[in-house]
């Protein structure tokens, strides 16, 4: 399995949703994990995890490099005298020599970036296409001391490595799909991301997908055959579950908190947000919106608030923990997600768990497993409004919709979304690697 999040290392839902799928799956395959980069923290209930930033794999390398100069030297000793040589093969060995002395010193350069890469504070970054290709070609030589039959990579990261893995050695693959550059990018996006995906996916036996909306997408922007898209639902951990406040008998005159939780990117449609809010306080003013999150639109969402002279309307409370984020769910009153393409939405599902009333965009999977949540197109802001005032003023409301999508959480599962997987991974000895 290639994955490129992993708890305690998150960004998004990606290193989620790869924890609790390896987690369930890790009972009934033996399981390798291979990220660029794992915390010492980073475990599992069985199987095994290979961070490319703890291997001395670039030790060895540098070894092989020394052997090299080794022989490379005696080479050159034996010929040191090669004026015995006619004059044109004389400029052949001269040309040959300072070739092999130059890939000689360029491999050495590249060992200590190399060991620096996986180690960097920031997963992703502007040299991210650099580590893209670095992990593929680490991960295309370690497997050579693997035994694996299967290879199953997460998002675009990983799908180069995929691919180079399927090539070499001849193994299936499939790809799992959490998220679209379309959806990033918007529909329209053909840049080096959107390239790898359609790629990835054209090369892989299976696609999986998280919800049908993105299956949709796929089908729609990628081209990609309907037939070997298979979708698999998100799950969730069922640890127990926490409880929201108690409303004191004075509830009406507190403040009433709704939480937008996630990257505070064009995705996710903070501007959205910000205009959901101008609707809102024109009927209601006992209003905070928490916002947990960081992202390139942050700046820019702050601005707008400020614009609108809402800004103190609101709390931007940056990247939290998960133990930070469960204390923001018991103390909120209604979860937002006015995301503009949601291929999945694990957070408001966390939400609901937490028996918190939701309202999301219709462009969202969360509501192929949650139907009863409240839910408009991602630009109706005047329809969210309302969904939000009469969820914050409405007691009965909030604790019919919040009782209906609790009912439905038991049976949103991991040991679901592993059982669905292990189904298409034994399909995979029946397809022809050469034709996919």
């Amino acid at each position: 399995m290639l994955g490129w999040e992993f708890p305690p290392i998150l960004s998004g839902g990606l290193g989620q949703a790869c924890y609790g799928l390896a987690n369930a799956l890790s009972s009934r395959v033996a399981l390798t994990v291979i990220l660029p980069k794992r915390d010492p923290k980073s475990k599992l209930s069985s199987g095994h995890i290979i961070g490319l930033n703890q291997l001395d794999y670039a030790d060895e390398f540098e070894r092989k490099i020394e052997k090299t100069y080794e022989e490379f030297s005696v080479i050159k000793y034996v010929d040191a005298s090669f004026d015995l040589y006619p004059i044109a093969d004389r400029k052949k060995k001269i040309v040959s020599t300072h070739k092999k002395e130059l890939h000689i010193e360029k491999q050495i350069k590249k060992i200590s970036p190399l060991k620096q890469l996986f180690n960097e504070e920031h997963i992703y970054g502007a040299n991210i296409i650099e580590k893209v290709n670095a992990y593929a070609k680490v991960v295309t030589e370690l497997a050579c001391k693997l035994d694996f039959d299967i290879i199953h990579a997460h998002d675009w990261v990983t799908f180069p490595a995929a691919m180079m893995l399927k090539e070499k050695y001849q193994k299936p693959f499939v790809v799992h799909c959490h998220s679209l550059e379309t959806d990033r990018s918007g529909i329209g996006a053909t840049n080096k991301v959107f390239e790898i995906e359609k790629k990835g996916m054209e090369a892989a036996s299976f696609v999986f997908t998280v919800s049908n909306y993105t299956r949709s997408c796929i089908q729609q922007h990628y081209k990609i055959p309907i037939q070997k898209m298979i979708v698999v639902h998100n799950g969730i951990d069922h640890i127990g579950t926490l409880s929201i406040k108690k409303k004191s008998e004075n509830a009406d005159n507190q403040v009433k908190k709704i939480l937008f939780l996630g990257r505070i990117t064009r995705q996710k449609g903070p501007g959205f947000l910000v205009e959901t809010a101008l609707h809102l306080l024109k009927k209601q003013q006992n209003i905070t919106f928490i916002v947990a999150g960081i992202g390139d639109r942050l700046r820019e969402t702050m601005f707008y608030a400020k614009q609108r002279d809402i800004l103190h309307k609101f709390e931007f409370l940056g990247f939290l923990d998960k133990k930070k984020v469960a204390e923001l769910l018991t103390e909120s009153d209604v979860y937002f997600m006015p995301s503009i393409s949601e291929p999945f939405g694990l957070a408001a599902l966390e939400a609901a768990q937490a028996g918190l009333p939701v309202v999301a965009s219709k462009q969202s999977g969360i509501n192929e497993v949650l139907p009863e949540i409240l839910k408009a197109n991602f630009w109706d802001t005047a329809t969210f409004a309302n969904y939000l005032y009469a969820l914050l003023n409405y007691d009965g409301l909030g604790k019919e919709i919040s009782k209906l999508t609790k009912k439905a959480i038991p049976s949103i599962t991991w040991t679901k979304a592993a059982e669905d997987i292990c189904f298409y991974y034994e399909k995979l000895n029946t397809i022809d690697i050469k034709e996919t």
